[in-house]
């Protein structure tokens, strides 16, 4: 199961999350979240994890010029695309940046829905994320109806929104084929990131070590 916590604007949530088993860290570039951070401070904070640790940036509807500049200047290994991106938007990052990885993000209104973006983006992306609507683009703190992904068996994918240690639990219970889960609000107190809910989240998706 691939774990990814999301959200980090600051060197003292890193310092929590670096020695973690965990596969994704990632950084908000868009300006409406409050979790977001500048292309500067992004360099900074990814300059601290380890290698192994993907280094995501979560976009929404960004120009040519913002996805250079961000492959350029920080070490990124993937870019998360949370908005109404074009396939032609996809296909530059894909054809430019060829090293870097590409996750889309879908809003969970339907599985009508799901099922017609997935088919719209798999040629050109890696992995799918599936989140609570919100016109804010994600970072709402509430989850789905997550019966929706029922039938969802041949698409690489994780679940957002609102995920915590109980609603994993809730999940797990119905067996969907999920590769793995997106938090942010469900690893943080009172806005910071809290270690022992990173820990016990780790745990949970990937047993004790």
């Amino acid at each position: 199961m691939i774990v990814k916590f999301c959200g980090f604007t600051s060197l003292a949530d890193i310092e929590k999350v670096k020695s973690l088993d965990i596969d994704m860290v990632g950084f908000i570039h868009y300006k409406n979240s409050k979790r977001y951070v500048s292309v500067g401070e992004i360099k900074k904070l990814m300059l601290q994890l380890p290698k192994h640790i993907d280094k995501i940036v979560v976009v929404v509807n960004p120009t040519m010029s913002t996805i250079d500049q961000l492959v350029n200047e920080t070490d990124l290994t993937t870019i998360q695309l949370h908005g109404e991106e074009s396939v032609e938007c996809v296909q530059y990052i894909r054809k430019r940046y060829s090293h870097v990885k590409i996750i889309k993000a879908i809003s969970a209104t339907s599985y009508k829905n799901i099922k017609s973006k997935v088919a719209f983006y798999q040629n050109y992306v890696d992995l799918f994320i599936i989140d609570t609507p919100s016109k804010h683009y994600g970072g709402s703190g509430k989850s789905f109806d997550w019966n929706i992904l029922n039938e969802l068996n041949d698409t690489p994918f994780l679940i957002a929104g609102g995920i915590n240690e109980d609603k994993i639990k809730l999940i797990e219970e119905m067996h969907l084929s999920h590769a793995g889960y997106d938090i942010a609000s469900g690893i943080e107190t009172k806005g910071c990131k809290d270690k022992n809910k990173m820990i016990k989240i780790i745990e949970q998706v990937k047993g004790v070590k």
